[in-house]
């Protein structure tokens, strides 16, 4: 008998991993963007293909009304690099905000995670808990605490979910989860208190990267400071020196 949530994890799995004409690479950079559906991957995958083919073409265009003896074909290059370009960056954008998404709202999933596993609720009940309660607000950590309770439920191990999880948007505190969790049912330790342990160190961590954010801005304040308020302040100062200079230069002509 399969467990609960196994057809829905099988429709995924084959949604996910069917015969989709586009490189691995690229697909996995879809999905740490956002876009996990095979309908949504091939969407963007032929407005990338549009875009690249629209820049060749305008290139091409400009290359043969333009005045500069500089042949078609080059500008033709020229403009589908800048159509390959722009949705690959917009894509790598993408997926960095949803990484720092993710990686903020951790230490709230994991106070969900102790407070459910502190109910005497299983990992497995506790996970889908706290998943259900972040989907309220439709966040990205859900989605990817929907997948791998989909993992799990196909008979994969926490671990290896989480550590697909890392992989997948980058978030290195999966894998640390994953490695605590494996742990924890390998030595018998209390899973709330470790997981407690675990969301302290990231608030920590979170608390630092802030901190040294803040030196960071500080130092990058100066360079505009100074380039704006030097002009300024010689100005404040030597401007009524030279207008004195010139009044006594007047008057010493005048004289």
């Amino acid at each position: 008998m399969k467990p609960a949530g196994a057809s829905e994890a099988l429709a995924w799995r084959t949604e996910s991993k069917g015969l989709v004409p586009l490189p691995r690479g690229y697909v996995s950079l879809l999905e740490a963007a956002g876009d996990t559906t095979r309908a949504a991957q091939l969407a963007f995958a032929a407005l990338h293909a549009l875009a690249i083919a629209a820049g060749g073409l305008a290139g091409v265009w400009f290359g043969l009304t333009g005045s500069l003896d500089v042949a078609p074909l080059a500008f033709g290059a020229l403009g589908a690099g800048l159509g390959w370009w722009l949705p690959m960056s917009y894509l790598e954008g993408r997926r960095e905000q949803r990484r720092r998404e993710i990686a903020a709202d951790m230490p709230a999933m994991l106070d969900l995670l102790q407070l459910s596993l502190q109910g005497s609720m299983g990992l497995a009940a506790a996970w889908s808990s706290a998943a259900t309660h972040l989907d309220s607000n439709d966040t990205a950590l859900a989605q990817e605490m929907r997948r791998v309770d989909l993992e799990v439920s196909l008979g994969g191990n926490w671990s290896n979910a989480l550590a697909a999880a890392s992989a997948r948007t980058g978030v290195q505190e999966f894998r640390a989860l994953g490695q605590l969790l494996e742990q924890t049912e390998r030595f018998g330790t209390e899973m709330a208190r470790m997981v407690a342990v675990q969301c302290d160190s990231l608030r920590h961590a979170e608390l630092q990267e802030l901190e040294e954010k803040a030196h960071e801005a500080s130092v990058k304040m100066l360079f505009p400071l100074t380039a704006l308020l030097l002009p300024a302040t010689l100005l404040l100062i030597i401007g009524p020196l030279l207008m004195m200079l010139f009044d006594a230069l007047q008057q010493t002509s005048a004289d």
